[in-house]
């Protein structure tokens, strides 16, 4: 069964809204063995409503759409779709009713338009429930392809997928149902261009397949197989999973949505070691992505921006002559910040990052993206010197990134 994912606004195609329906559909339809080749967004325009919903009937048996079903004349998926698919729509006394009853426990005056939403195939269709809004979803069926359309809410298209989608997929396929399962494995340290020469050969199997990924700071491989149930998926995916493991060892971190700071928080924890940080040009930003994992209180000790010279001084306890001879953006800054932070509250390892995040306050000398990072640990400080790209949001968030990374690389070192 092949599928085609149409979301329908205007709002998405100026970038005013971030097209999360789209994901969660697509990994939906995955997971259910349901093909999907494509996905298309189309402004609120009739004829280009019309024309995309064509294109993708003539390449799919089943077309979801996502939004443009409320109360507004500008929501016209509904009716653009029955139009195409050649489906009458008619009146469903019941959800008219419901909608009217809406409307009067809030003492809302109803426009022609909003009635609208009560609409539903005359045949070989029927509206979806939607217990969290107004506007009923709809399936409707004529020559062997199907249009499903779903409000864009989040809150009522991911219930509407869960308790009407999926049966009506899931039955549809019968016994032809195959299953796709994924693995993704996230890795650290060594680039997409590396990794994707270490599996090369693994890469040239149809199933299971293993594509690379390039992430900030890091890179996925996605190992995917192709199967009749969810234990015969996986057990095409573990042998691989193995061997690209055993070719490139701890660099591999991760797997699926883990992130780097979940797995720091687990492996500091289970060692009953403590972390503590002195931030510069990254103000705050590696505190606020250890800080958002649960657990983190039983790791995290101390964390200070200390952006001033001043408050590296008074706090961190870095020199005065280092700040003077080397500066702040400097090898012997990073140390001190680490050292100092470390020894304040006695903890196992510290963080210290100092740079310049731009857009100004680069020289020839140190410029924009010049950043240093330390680790001090059980056996010692280690400091790393960057030169990042980007814009100033750019800079911090690689800093981090590479901030979090040395600091994994000192535990899994020193045990």
């Amino acid at each position: 069964m092949i599928a085609e994912v149409v979301s329908v606004g205007t709002e998405l195609l100026l970038g005013q809204i971030v097209d999360t329906n789209a994901v969660f559909i697509a990994q939906t339809l995955s997971s259910l063995g349901v093909d999907i080749f494509y996905r298309t967004t189309v402004g609120d325009n009739p004829d280009r409503m019309r024309a995309t919903l064509r294109q993708a009937l003539s390449r799919a048996d089943v077309v979801i759409t996502v939004g443009g079903l409320g109360p507004t004349m500008d929501d016209l998926t509904k009716e653009i779709s029955a139009e195409v698919l050649g489906v009458e729509l008619v009146v469903d006394p019941e959800i008219e009713e419901r909608l009217r009853g809406f409307a009067a426990r809030r003492g809302i005056k109803l426009p022609p338009s909003f009635l609208k939403q009560a609409l539903v195939p005359a045949a070989s269709g029927r509206p979806l429930p939607n217990p969290n809004g107004t506007a009923p979803g709809m399936l409707a069926e004529n020559n062997g392809k199907t249009i499903i359309c779903l409000p864009g809410p989040p809150n009522e298209l991911i219930p509407m997928v869960e308790q009407s989608v999926i049966p009506y997929l899931a039955e549809k396929a019968g016994g032809s149902r195959t299953v796709i399962k994924s693995r993704v494995l996230r890795i650290i340290g060594i680039g997409e261009s590396l990794a994707e020469d270490a599996v090369k050969d693994l890469m040239a199997s149809s199933n299971p397949t293993v594509a690379p990924y390039a992430k900030l700071g890091e890179c996925h491989l996605r190992i995917t197989a192709r199967a009749h149930d969810d234990d015969s998926a996986l057990a095409l995916i573990a042998p691989v999973e193995k061997e690209i493991r055993r070719r490139l060892g701890t660099a591999v971190y991760g797997i699926n949505d883990e992130t780097l700071e979940q797995v720091i928080v687990q492996e500091l924890a289970a060692r009953k070691q403590y972390v503590s940080l002195a931030e510069s040009c990254t103000g705050g930003l590696i505190a606020q992505r250890i800080t958002a994992i649960a657990g983190a209180s039983a790791v995290l000790r101390t964390g200070i921006v200390a952006y001033a010279n001043s408050t590296k001084e008074k706090l961190l306890r870095v020199p005065a002559q280092i700040l003077l001879e080397y500066g702040a953006v400097s090898s012997q800054t990073a140390a001190a910040m680490a050292e100092g932070v470390k020894a304040l509250d006695n903890s196992d390892y510290s963080i210290a990052v100092t740079g310049i995040a731009g857009p100004d306050g680069g020289s020839e000398e140190k410029p924009v993206g010049l950043v240093f990072i330390a680790v001090a640990g059980p056996h010692g400080t280690t400091v790393v010197k960057n030169n990042f790209l980007g814009r100033r949001a750019d800079i911090q968030r690689r800093s981090a990134h590479a901030a979090l990374a040395l600091l994994r690389e000192a535990i899994i070192t020193a045990n």
